[in-house]
């Protein structure tokens, strides 16, 4: 069954309005979700004083996300977050490009200090003279 991102809060948060509700679903059905719910939880966070890559760790165990390599790219999101200090959105961007192995074509030099190899989009200092 497929949940969204305020089924993610509600297990998340010490108290939630759902969480009786979601804790029950979860010895009920096979729950999983999608990489837009933790990117839309990612977002969320940042409202709220919690220890990130322990939530989200434990979150993805609960609520898996599909396709499988998803759950690798959201947890590699985090830590990124967490180590780097990344966005959002480019730490998702770059736990899919590390999870997928391949390289990040783009502007964005936050992936420079990754093991990621990046082709920059930008223009060299030969290109734009």
């Amino acid at each position: 069954m497929y949940v969204e991102t305020d089924f993610l809060l509600a297990l998340l948060k010490d108290s939630d309005w759902l969480q009786a509700e979601a804790k029950a679903a979860l010895d009920e059905h096979e729950v999983e979700t999608s990489i837009l719910a933790y990117a839309e939880l990612f977002h969320l966070l940042d409202d709220y004083d919690v220890d990130r890559v322990r939530a989200i760790s434990n979150l993805v165990e609960l609520v898996p996300v599909r396709p499988e390599e998803h759950s690798q790219a959201v947890l590699k999101a985090v830590k990124y977050q967490d180590e780097y200090g990344m966005t959002n959105f480019d730490s998702l961007h770059a736990g899919m490009v590390d999870t997928w192995e391949t390289p990040v074509l783009g502007s964005e030099r936050d992936y420079d200090d990754l093991e990621i190899e990046r082709i920059p989009l930008e223009p060299t200092n030969e290109e734009s003279e």
